[in-house]
């Protein structure tokens, strides 16, 4: 009885073994979310401005939460390489390395959903400090809430060369600056007084002087509670201000406010995801830390947020230009046709349109298209 039970079990798995290399060889049909289409992009004559008029196509073979956006951009977009700090050589402050492999992790998944070209991938600080010192186009991501102190210190200073070349900086944690650490630190030896910090002078050194208003920690950071128009247009839940530049030195620089606004005090409000220009590049300063895995400001929906704004077409796009949004419920095989009328400045070369479905949608359909 033994061997025949032995026969059996080696039967039943031959059987799923050969039943998986059929299933290898089967195409996966998966049910399609829909369509979307440009149908036409036309000048209005008729207009004393430059306006155009852009109608398109939507439709869905499931139910699909859908928003479509226009962006106009005063410079050609480009998908630049995305590189993550992450060096456990280094400490973190208030933070974890864990945090930004997630985000790293995740923010490749919400840009291929896009169409983004390039690749996403973690960096150390010995690879950093090749691409700032080579001034190679990039976006460079640092969640670790402190410089490592070959890139930064109070005696160097690569990042803000870099930056003016074109690169963009995204940055998550305390003042951008403030704190500086040397490979092979222990992260309970770090202290605000530490010598090496540049502390307020930092922001100064990198061209952010008057940016930030100091503010002691709290054990419940500072929520910002008003959406901006380009975070109701990308759907940016983002919503930390802490440590968040202060929203008219933002406005006052050409800068946009790309997250949500709010503040204790309102004379000194403060924006949640800023984009601060800097030379021929940009910082975007995130007000606070990555939280915790699977909560708002986690490293999931903090990646959403990078990746809407890495394809929208957002960081090209003149601060004195508006985007159009419209969202839609569409039921099961319905199709949309609308219109998408903009007024374009004399500086703008052409604009993005994409269109995303909300994180609660049913379906999933992204599109993205550059239209010069």
């Amino acid at each position: 009885m033994m061997g025949n039970k032995w026969q059996y079990v080696a039967a039943a798995v031959l059987v799923m073994l050969l039943v998986g290399e059929l299933l290898w060889y089967m195409p996966i049909i998966e049910s399609k979310p829909g369509s979307f289409k440009v149908l036409d992009v036309t000048r209005l004559p008729d207009r004393a401005e430059n306006a155009v008029n852009i109608t398109y196509e939507l439709t869905a073979d499931m139910p699909l939460d859908s928003t479509v956006v226009v962006t106009p951009l005063s410079t050609l977009p480009q998908d630049l390489p995305v590189y993550v700090f992450y060096d456990t050589e280094y400490p973190t402050v208030a933070t974890d390395w864990t945090f930004s492999a997630m985000l790293q992790a995740h923010l490749n998944g919400e840009l291929r959903l896009r169409g983004y070209s390039n690749e996403t991938r973690l960096a150390s600080a010995a690879e950093l400090q090749d691409i700032f010192v080579n001034k190679e186009p990039a976006v460079v991501i640092m969640a670790s809430g402190a410089f490592p102190s070959n890139l930064f210190s109070k005696e160097t200073n690569l990042v803000k060369p870099w930056v003016d070349s074109g690169g963009v900086l995204i940055w998550f944690g305390f003042h951008i600056g403030f704190y500086v650490v040397e490979k092979g630190m222990k992260s309970e030896d770090i202290k605000d007084n530490m010598t090496q910090n540049p502390r307020g002078d930092g922001s100064r050194q990198l061209g952010l002087d008057g940016f930030f208003e100091y503010l002691e920690m709290k054990d419940n950071p500072s929520i910002a509670t008003f959406s901006s128009p380009i975070s109701e247009a990308l759907e940016i839940s983002y919503d930390l201000i802490q440590q968040a530049p202060l929203l008219d030195i933002v406005w006052a620089k050409n800068g946009l406010v790309l997250g949500k606004i709010g503040g204790e005090n309102p004379l000194k409000l403060r924006s949640s995801v800023s984009m601060i220009p800097m030379g021929t590049g940009k910082f975007v300063i995130f007000g606070f830390f990555l939280m915790e895995s699977l909560t708002l400001n986690g490293p999931e929906l903090a990646a959403w947020d990078l990746a809407q704004i890495l394809c929208s077409g957002v960081l090209q796009m003149s601060p004195d230009s508006a985007q159009y949004y419209q969202s839609f419920h569409l039921a099961k095989e319905e199709t949309r046709i609308d219109n998408a009328r903009l007024v374009l400045k004399p500086e703008v070369v052409g604009f993005v349109v994409f269109e995303y479905t909300s994180k609660r949608s049913n379906g999933v359909l992204f599109y993205r298209e550059f239209i010069k």
